[in-house]
């Protein structure tokens, strides 16, 4: 299988992603402030954080897409575990686990309140 090294850091660029979507979407809808006036606003972007993490994961296993994405970046994909992909020391196959754990705690925590 081919994987590229160090593609960890991509679980920061889906969270943001996930960030500026919800952020946008719940600003347009309502109005403008009202991602920062909820906090389970920012459980519900954790959670969409880790489907587009599944996704991405599920991407990366996809030598298809590999193949496609070494084409048109110019760059060699290197023959690697999938145990190499980390972020922050962890195997990036937990980190939709994780994502949505902290997701759901906060939105339990600030609906409870």
């Amino acid at each position: 299988m081919i994987i590229w090294s160090g593609i960890g850091f991509f679980v920061a660029v889906v969270i943001c992603i996930a960030y500026v979507f919800f952020k946008w979407l719940l600003d347009f809808i309502w109005y403008d402030g009202f991602f920062a006036a909820h906090l389970w606003a920012t459980g519900i972007t954790f959670i969409l954080a880790s489907v587009l993490c599944i996704f991405f994961i599920y991407a990366i296993k996809q030598e298809k897409i590999l193949i496609f994405l070494a084409k048109i970046t110019d760059s060699q994909p290197m023959f690697q575990p999938h145990k190499t992909h980390k972020f922050f020391f962890i195997p990036v196959r937990y980190w939709p686990l994780i994502l949505f754990l902290f997701g759901a705690g906060i939105c339990i925590h600030d609906l409870t309140k």
